[in-house]
């Protein structure tokens, strides 16, 4: 059996290298070592060697860390069983971490007498987060698949009926919007940054969409020009240049119809796709899946708009990539669109 003096000198020795937290105590619940890592999680500023485990638990203002207490005196006074598992734990500085804890028996050197216990806990905050993350994206996803193949035989049920299917389509995206929202807000991790609703950098943000905003709305007046001259009959006989009769109360609201949209390309679709793939190509993946998903939701525009809508939805997800906002995004989406409404594109 080790004296005291002994067991100070062995316990370093096979403990120094060890890259974990390391807290090693007795039988009797006494702290035989606890590394300068495990000091700091603690709130330990000096040595804490025989002291007992009990007043530092002792210390705790509030019942926070139970389980990561009760993981130590577990496997302090279980003779037989090591202990592992996974812990939610609180710093001294109000920190949120995770830990995966394991316990083993320290023994002497002649593996006979039982000494007491090293624990190791290992900060898994970040793999943590990112496990969640995954769950989460993929459960709101298969909601979004769910709600796609509803969208597709709804618009087929509707076209059987002879019923115009495009109105309630249209409406069908932005109540969906607004449900995967409060679902996102209420049942997940998903913070405001995470589904693109704030705004870090103003300039970087707008600048670049408003640029943008001008130049494609340009290309589309010109576009027409060009198009009344070898295709006339690419746009309604008679109609105007500029035609506000096709303007409705819709037209109003579309601006917020915009918003919810961009909210479920980006903040929903693309934002989920992006935790789920994995690899270096994720990012170009989720805007690849994300504007097609988003395309085949018009179809009942027909080819020509979804192939359009793929196409905008493709270049917005870019964007959105640099920007990690949907606001500029909204604003490209609804001027284009009015402007491509009121030129008779649509």
């Amino acid at each position: 059996m080790l004296t005291g003096q002994s067991e100070k000198e062995f316990l370093p020795r096979i403990l120094r290298d060890m890259r974990d937290d390391v807290l090693a105590l007795n039988t009797k619940g006494e702290i035989l070592y606890l590394n300068e890592q495990g000091r700091a999680l603690l709130g330990e500023g000096g040595d804490p060697t025989g002291q007992k485990y009990a007043s530092l638990m002792a210390r705790e203002a509030q019942e926070r860390n139970d389980a990561f207490h009760q993981f130590v005196v577990d496997a302090v006074y279980d003779k037989v069983h090591a202990h592992s598992g996974e812990v939610n734990y609180v710093t001294p500085g109000g920190e949120e971490r995770r830990f995966r804890m394991t316990s083993s028996f320290l023994r002497d050197e002649t593996r006979q007498e039982r000494l007491g216990v090293v624990v190791l806990f290992s900060d898994i905050t970040e793999v943590a987060r990112l496990q969640r993350q995954r769950r989460e994206a993929s459960i709101i996803f298969a909601l979004l698949m769910i709600f796609v193949c509803v969208h597709l035989f709804l618009w087929q049920l509707l076209l059987r009926l002879g019923i115009d299917p495009r109105p309630f389509m249209t409406l069908m995206i932005e109540g969906v919007s607004l449900i995967m929202f409060f679902i996102i807000i209420k049942t997940t991790s998903f913070s405001i940054h995470d589904i693109g609703l704030r705004v870090t950098d103003a300039r970087a943000t707008f600048v670049p969409d408003l640029l943008i905003t001008a130049a494609v709305a340009a290309a589309l007046v010109l576009g027409k020009l060009a198009l009344l001259r070898v295709a006339p009959g690419f746009f309604p006989a008679g109609a105007p240049f500029w035609d506000w009769s096709v303007g409705t109360v819709k037209s109003v609201f579309y601006p917020l119809t915009v918003i919810l949209q961009e909210f479920l390309a980006r903040g929903v679709i693309q934002e989920n796709l992006r935790r789920i793939f994995y690899g270096k190509h994720a990012g170009a993946l989720s805007i690849v899946v994300s504007a097609l998903i988003f395309g085949a939701l018009h179809i009942f525009y027909g080819l020509t708009y979804m192939l359009a809508a793929s196409l905008l939805l493709g270049v917005l997800g870019i964007l959105y990539n640099k920007q990690r906002n949907i606001w500029g995004l909204s604003i490209i989406h609804c001027v284009l669109g009015q402007v491509a409404t009121f030129l008779r594109y649509i």
